[in-house]
């Protein structure tokens, strides 16, 4: 692949029904990680369960997912990325918090599980501005969509 010109990067955009073509977009950044965790139980081996955390890296908030959504590299300039203020390893550890605190809900733990970090990828969610019927200006969010309201 060749170097992308300065002031441009490639990034991992995640796929949208949206055709982005010839659109001004701005793209959010967003840590996915995928987790092993063993979970001790009494006398028995040690469950294996595996979870998918999704973290905001501008406000530092993280989320379970159900899946690792598909992304695809594409070259953007500088301009049209939203600055990361939560660096990769505050956001493993926001993470893993999130997922003590899912353990202790789904399950009886006894002792400390041992979390594993299996998957790590930094991705990209791509937002752009369109008109509605109205001739609104209206923000739509790449992957979730919006409803017109006609």
């Amino acid at each position: 692949m060749d170097q992308p010109p300065s002031g441009s990067r490639v990034i991992r955009l995640i796929n949208t029904p949206y055709d982005l073509t010839g659109r001004d977009i701005v793209c959010y950044p967003n840590l996915l990680l995928g987790f092993k965790i063993e979970v001790p139980r009494l006398f028995l081996t040690p469950r294996t369960v595996y979870s998918a955390i999704t973290v905001d890296l501008v406000k530092g908030q993280a989320a379970r997912s159900n899946m690792f959504p598909e992304s695809d590299e594409i070259e953007i300039s500088d301009d049209a990325l939203v600055p990361r203020l939560i660096s990769n390893d505050a956001a493993i550890e926001v993470a893993q918090n999130l997922v003590f605190r899912w353990l202790r809900h789904k399950y009886k733990i006894y002792k400390e599980p041992g979390i594993e970090v299996v998957k790590q990828q930094e991705t990209y969610k791509a937002f752009f501005y369109t008109q509605d019927a109205k001739n609104q200006t209206l923000l739509v969010d790449s992957v979730k969509g919006i409803e017109l309201n006609q």
